[in-house]
């Protein structure tokens, strides 16, 4: 298995205990081959490397013109100095 591979699949591994909402050793006790200590090394692995490489997300926004509207006013009151 390549380095690659290997990395893709506690990737799941790790996806998959957290949906799972149990603890790691309940979630390791239902999986025959993966130990508390190999999954808790690729948690610290995986947590390393996100704070080196942060993921961005973009999320759609809606604005209505009122809210544009209240949004201008109420910057306009703080930069005037009446907050």
């Amino acid at each position: 298995m390549t380095k690659a591979e290997l990395q893709k699949l506690w990737e799941n591994r790790i996806a998959e205990y957290r949906a799972s909402g149990q603890s790691v050793k309940e979630w390791c006790a239902s999986h025959d081959d993966v130990t508390p200590r190999q999954l808790w090394y690729w948690l610290r692995k995986f947590k390393n490397q996100k704070d080196t490489s942060p993921i961005t997300r973009w999320l759609p926004v809606e604005v209505s013109e009122q809210a544009s509207i209240d949004l201008i006013a109420f910057f306009a009151r703080w930069a005037f100095g009446a907050r």
